[in-house]
Formats: structure tokens, sequence, C-alpha cells
């Protein structure tokens, strides 16, 4: 017979030699079984808890670039806010300039078909120059002063628009 045959178990053992001799050997099984169950399960621990620890990382960073990619669109749009202020403001100082240069232009020639008193009130009220805003770093302060300075462009347009109409006789 073979070294595995089933032919012949042993059931209980003859002697309390013997019974002491597997009774050691089954406890060193359950020994060997309980040490691979708790290294299996602190295996399982370390793992788990490396990829918590790897997930909480990534999302983290993720969270970090996010908050950081939020900021800078935030910032790249208040620029592009200011420079449209700075750009429409400019725009405004060039139609006023336009139209004053329109006004001094009658006045000079004594038209007696435009309001030369209200024309003589406007040649002291020139635009004048405005300030190069450069939206670098004081943006909210920037775009308040683009709209005052767009605002008095726009009433002197609206003066000078006035004085130019002619007057009906």
């Amino acid at each position: 017979m073979g070294r595995h045959s089933k032919k012949k178990p042993r059931t209980v053992p003859a002697s309390t030699e013997e019974q002491s001799f597997y009774g050691i050997i089954a406890a060193g099984v359950r020994d060997g079984e309980l040490w691979v169950r708790k290294r299996v399960r602190r295996f399982a621990a370390t793992v788990l808890s490396l990829l918590v620890s790897v997930a909480l990382c990534c999302c983290g960073t993720f969270l970090w670039w996010d908050t950081q990619g939020k900021a800078k669109r935030a910032r790249i749009e208040a620029e592009n806010s200011c420079i449209q202020q700075v750009g429409s403001m400019t725009e405004s100082y060039n139609k006023a300039f336009r139209l004053y240069g329109q006004v001094a232009s009658k006045f000079s020639e004594l038209n007696e078909s435009y309001d030369l008193d209200a024309l003589a009130a406007l040649q002291d009220k020139k635009p004048e120059g405005y300030k190069l805003l450069h939206c670098d770093t004081d943006l909210d302060g920037d775009v308040r002063e683009a709209k005052a300075l767009k605002r008095s462009f726009d009433q002197l347009s609206v003066e000078y628009r006035k004085a130019l109409t002619p007057v009906g006789k």
C-alpha cells in the first residue's frame, strides 16, 4: 500500500504518548492556521489602509488642483472684464475727443447756424487725458476708475452733440 492510501485510517491513538504527540501536532496545526489567518488579516488590513491612503491623497490632490484652477479662472475672468472696461473707456474718450474737435472747429468758423454761446462754453471742457490702466494689481479699482472715466466722457459727448445740433431760425 502507498503512503496516501485511505484503506487504514487512524481514528484514535492507542497510547497516551501517542495521544499527547497527536495533541501537540494538532495544537501546532491550529497555531499555524491561526498564525496564517492573522498574517492574512494583517496583510489585507495593510493593503486596504494603503488603498484608502492613496485614494485620500488622490482626492486631496484633485481638490487642491480644482481650487487652484478655479482661482486662476476667476482671476483671468476679472482681468478680461477689466480689459473690456478699459477698452470701452478708451472708445468713449476717442468719441468725446473727436466731438470736441468738431466743437472747436465750428466755434472757430463762427458759423451762426450753431449756438455759439454753447460752443464757447464747451471750449473749456476738453476731455481730460485718461490714465493708462493696466489691470495688473488692483482690478476692482481699475474697473471702477474706468467706469467713472467712461461716464464722464459719455456725458461730455452728450453735451458736445447737443451743441453741435444746428439751430433752426
